[in-house]
């Protein structure tokens, strides 16, 4: 009879022959699995977010969640294996499946990966200044400048080959400011090429692409109004509405107001106006070409960079009998009033 011992002893010695056979086996399946996408066949672009202080397991269990890895254990090791937990970089990256997982890390710990740069309707050149300086791209200030110094290199653009003519006004000068014309829409940037200038030529491109269509081109000649004063109106529109179909009966509004010679009282231009730290409520009687309640008239510029529904809904507005309107703070929706009266019973039921 065979002794008990020597039975747990051949099984010992099996498990651990099974264990050394499969360790040896690993490191050419984990060689494989480094270099083998999630789906070779999804060349889907995805938009990843890496926030400030995410640890390399947050980040690993967030590419697993989106399916753009296959193994968060062996991703997990590698990192920790390779000391790359803290050279991860923050911000927005441009990830896909068909990415393999050596790509992956190459992309989130060199600061040299594909990033998205997603500028929300409504953001201001400052803003948008903001940002960049926030994905690690320019120093504070030197999107702000390239602005202006993109100004001064079309005004100084021989007349024959300038590249934006709808950047002029009637007068053959160039409008006073890009605010505005910097389109809202998420970008692809590749870090390690990005300046700011090509960065405006992409935005001004953009503008062109989306909203000057030969369709919408007649419609501003037939308007009679210039398409910065449309532009102007637009980026009113984009700060006073918050919802889509408010829009063009808000521009509506607006423009009646304007062709009736009276002040527009929109407390958006007067915000833009502003310094961070200073309360509407305690300037309304600021003497600037912002403040439309105590000049008439559209402001000298933009004040924000209107996304497409708002720039159609200045183009289209639609005509109504109001002549007042306030937002819901709660559900953003817009109350009309035909009378003042009627307006100051809707401030009394809205905003009290």
């Amino acid at each position: 009879m065979r002794h008990p011992s020597l039975k747990i002893y051949v099984i010992i010695v099996l498990i651990a022959a099974g264990i050394l056979l499969g360790i040896k086996g690993v490191p050419a399946y984990y060689g494989t699995w480094l270099n083998t996408p999630s789906d070779a066949s999804n060349t889907e672009n995805f938009v990843f977010d890496i926030q400030p202080g995410d640890s390399g397991k947050t980040v690993t269990e967030n590419l697993k969640q989106e399916n753009l890895i296959s193994n968060g254990f062996f991703f997990y090791w590698y990192l920790r294996h390779e000391n790359l937990g803290n050279e991860i970089q923050s911000g927005r990256f441009v990830l896909s499946p068909s990415m393999t997982p050596m790509e992956i890390v190459n992309n989130i710990t060199s600061g040299k990966g594909q990033m998205a740069l997603t500028i929300p309707e409504g953001w201001t050149i400052q803003a948008i200044d903001e940002r960049l300086v926030d994905m690690g791209l320019i120093q504070s200030g030197e999107f702000t400048t390239a602005v202006q110094d993109y100004q001064i290199y079309l005004n100084d653009t021989d007349f024959y080959v300038f590249p934006y003519p709808w950047l002029l006004q009637n007068e053959g000068s160039l409008v006073a400011s890009f605010e505005g014309y910097l389109f809202p829409e998420t970008y692809y940037i590749n870090p390690s090429t990005f300046t700011c200038k090509e960065m405006i030529t992409r935005l001004l491109d953009t503008f062109e692409a989306k909203f000057l269509s030969p369709e919408n081109l007649e419609k501003i000649t037939a308007s009679g109004r210039s398409l910065n004063d449309i532009v102007i109106m637009a980026s009113i529109v984009e700060r006073e509405a918050f919802l889509d179909g408010d829009r063009p009966i808000i521009a509506g509004i607006l423009w009646k107001r304007l062709d009736s010679d009276w002040a527009l009282g929109a407390d958006a231009t007067l915000i833009y106006a502003l310094e961070p730290d200073q309360s509407l409520e305690e300037n309304l009687d600021l003497n600037s070409p912002y403040n439309t309640r105590q000049y008439k008239g559209l402001p000298p510029t933009a004040i924000s960079n209107p996304g497409l529904a708002s720039l159609e809904a200045a183009l289209n507005p639609e005509a109504s009998d109001y002549w007042f309107y306030l937002n819901d703070q709660e559900t953003g929706q817009a109350h009309y009033g035909t009378t003042l009266e009627e307006h100051n019973q809707n401030i009394q039921e809205w905003l009290r």
